[in-house]
């Protein structure tokens, strides 16, 4: 995808290296961060979170203390977060 677009991406392994707190915040300001939540993690599922109400401030200290909560890849385009592998979404955001 990379190849296709010919943008230079930074990548980051959010597993390897964690968001602060601070970092999410930031890139949630405009977004509502319980739409980056990875339902289908393994981690959502043991922390019994699917039938529970979630505010933006849980969700940001949660994907703070377990970052797999998080959806993967996310891409940043501006102010456009993109969850996901969706191709023609990338293309809309970085063509």
């Amino acid at each position: 995808m990379r190849d296709e677009l010919a943008v230079e991406l930074d990548e980051r392994d959010y597993a390897k290296q964690p968001f602060s707190g601070a970092e999410l915040k930031e890139l949630f300001k405009a977004v509502d961060p319980r739409d980056y939540i990875n339902q289908k993690s393994p981690a959502f599922k043991r922390m019994n979170l699917k039938d529970k109400t979630i505010i933006p401030e849980q969700a940001l200290e949660m994907m703070t203390q377990e970052p797999n909560l998080i959806k993967r890849p996310l891409t940043i385009a501006g102010r456009k977060i993109i969850a996901g592998f969706d191709r023609d979404q990338l293309r809309k955001a970085l063509g």
